[in-house]
């Protein structure tokens, strides 16, 4: 279980330090081509591609940061009429249902990339690199669903819930 919770600190990390980093540099970015336009009728020949390019990056690291706090979209209909002991053997299993879509996802991401490999997009820069964070994107929202479900399989053992007895 340490191991785990080593692989999701380390996901964590990387995740929060990058996503604050191109927040910052996107809007950075987007205040200096409103001021150079505005004041000196000009602008970054490639910003409002690059702008673009973070909003994807930003959204996609804020989804891995909303399944991490658990605050992604889920409906919860069920789990108001479910007690304690049912709830964790739920949240297991739609855990185990989200990370089996991410990974599909991830997979899918990476067939899209490879449709264009030799494209670029702005500054000599290869679509496949701008496009990376789909896959990376996926791959470690799987990855964190893994770890939130075999979490609560370990609280449910570790209280001795078993389905029979929910």
């Amino acid at each position: 279980m340490k191991i785990l919770e080593f692989i999701e600190r380390v996901i964590i990390r990387i995740v929060d330090v990058t996503l604050v980093a191109l927040f910052f540099m996107m809007l950075g970015l987007a205040i200096s081509q409103v001021f150079l336009r505005y004041f000196f009728h000009t602008g970054i020949s490639f910003a409002d591609v690059l702008t673009r390019n973070l909003v994807m990056w930003v959204g996609f690291l804020g989804a891995i940061v909303a399944t991490r706090d658990n605050k992604h979209f889920h409906i919860d209909v069920l789990t108001r009429f479910l007690n304690e002991r049912q709830k964790l053997w739920l949240r297991s299993v739609t855990n185990f249902f989200s990370a089996v879509v991410c990974y599909f996802l991830g997979r899918a991401s990476i067939t899209f990339l490879q449709f264009d490999p030799t494209g670029k997009v702005f500054l000599s820069v290869p679509a496949s690199v701008v496009g990376a964070i789909l896959p990376a994107g996926f791959f470690l929202m799987a990855v964190l669903f893994v770890v939130q479900m075999i979490g609560a399989l370990v609280e449910a053992f570790r209280h001795r819930i078993t389905p029979e007895s929910a």
